[in-house]
């Protein structure tokens, strides 16, 4: 039996997931993890540039030998290391990959932003049954997004700000003041004109990627009565439902949020409106009926097109 493990850094979160190899080409995931290593946290800088922080990429490595822990001892295991905005866009990421690839041997993969947006693609269509969508990947230091009609991806894009970075582009990690929602909206609107084609994807459902997804989805859960809030791949939830849950969340300080969420999910608490606002702002401006939550994202877009290639 071959063993992948797939290690994946992103810009808030390292996550690792080991996958079995099967005789016919596919993979089935047996374990995963993930610690929250803040790798885009303060990388940017006054004066434009980009510099991943020694206290980030210590807790990444940190991250890494618990990982190697879990997987060291398995037989016939190989390891595929992808990265994602925090270390492309960084100007010294060749001296964070050589720190990596000194505790696992592995040289890491960084996707552009146009490949980070392409394998979401893939993910989505393999693993949901659906034929015309938006997707949106929130990601720490991206967001992606895609227009799907017929389970052809017709237009996609990588914008690089994401949950962490915006969090701290628009004071959103406590009590958000008016001033700052509203710029932070007159930017989004901005943003989303450039696009002319997202408009193709008015009245389409919206399916979400991203750890702040997530955790609305799993809010979702616990509101609906279900016990395993690892069950989200597939979760439907309305608009309005979602624009409520996001609202509820604006009103309250970074306490009020963790203690809301929980100890699973208060980590997430200071940047969790970093990663919503957008996608509620993307409800309204697609005028989305209806929201669908993905489990499966870039990191299993590499393994289906890896197993295609096998």
């Amino acid at each position: 039996m071959k063993t992948l493990v797939m290690l994946d850094f992103g810009s808030n979160s390292t996550r690792i997931s080991i996958n079995r190899i099967e005789k016919d080409g596919t993979f089935t995931e047996i374990k995963r993890a993930k610690e929250m290593t803040r790798l885009a946290e303060g990388m940017g800088k006054p004066d434009g540039r980009k510099v991943l922080q020694e206290s980030a990429i210590a807790r990444t490595i940190e991250a890494l030998l618990k990982f190697k822990k879990m997987y060291r001892d398995l037989p016939n295991v190989s390891i595929h290391g992808i990265a994602t905005a925090a270390v492309r866009e960084a100007e010294n990421s060749e001296a964070f990959l050589e720190k990596v690839k000194a505790v696992t041997g592995v040289d890491v993969e960084v996707l552009s932003g146009n490949a980070e947006a392409y394998y979401d693609y893939v993910a989505v269509v393999r693993s949901l049954d659906i034929e015309d969508c938006v997707i949106c990947d929130m990601g720490g230091g991206s967001f992606e997004l895609i227009v799907v009609r017929e389970k052809k991806a017709q237009n996609y894009v990588s914008i690089p700000y994401g949950a962490v970075s915006l969090s701290e582009k628009f004071n959103l990690k406590d009590k958000v003041s008016a001033h700052d929602l509203f710029s932070f909206y007159r930017f989004l609107n901005f943003k989303y004109h450039q696009l002319p084609w997202l408009e193709e994807g008015k009245h389409l459902p919206l399916v979400l990627l991203g750890g702040a997804s997530r955790t609305v989805a799993r809010q979702e859960l616990l509101r609906i009565g279900e016990n395993d809030l690892r069950q989200i791949h597939g979760l439907k939830m309305s608009a309005y439902m979602f624009l409520g849950t996001y609202t509820d969340w604006l009103s309250k300080d970074a306490n009020q949020r963790r203690a809301l969420l929980g100890p699973e999910e208060a980590a997430r608490a200071d940047i969790i409106l970093g990663g919503l606002t957008p996608l509620a702002f993307l409800v309204e401006y697609l005028r989305t009926p209806e929201l669908i939550f993905s489990e499966s994202g870039v990191r299993e877009g590499v393994l289906y097109s890896m197993m295609e290639q096998e």
